[in-house]
């Protein structure tokens, strides 16, 4: 049997496990990124924690804004999961809508291949 290293979220049971879990640390450092890039400051005991995407979806996509938002995520990610290694950032429109963003982070964890995680909201 694998060893496991962290849950897999939303909690659910599966047949091997009991709780379905990560047995890769690059799942858990994408499910870690995911967190981050979701969970807005002040939601979670450390204030300062979270990227908060949701505030950023009827803002206008201006040069500042796409930057600023670049620097939210390269200093959340320095600060809370500095194993992470970010090699490119895109930010842009969703295809679907003008009011919602994609944004695709490619990145590694040391030993391990670049992955890349696209979240759009």
């Amino acid at each position: 049997m694998p060893s496991t290293i962290a849950p897999i979220l939303p909690l659910r049971v599966d047949g091997v496990f009991g709780v379905s879990a990560h047995t890769t640390t690059v799942g858990n450092a994408r499910q870690n990124l995911l967190n981050l890039l979701l969970t807005n400051p002040g939601e979670r005991i450390d204030v300062e924690y979270g990227v908060g995407l949701k505030r950023y979806i009827f803002q206008n996509l201006t040069t500042s804004t796409v930057e600023g938002l670049k620097n939210r995520i390269f200093s959340q990610i320095s600060k809370y999961l500095s194993y992470i290694n970010v090699t490119e950032l895109k930010i842009e429109e969703t295809a679907s809508s003008q009011n919602g963003l994609s944004i695709t982070i490619k990145f590694s964890i040391s030993g391990s291949a670049p992955t890349t995680l696209t979240v759009s909201v």
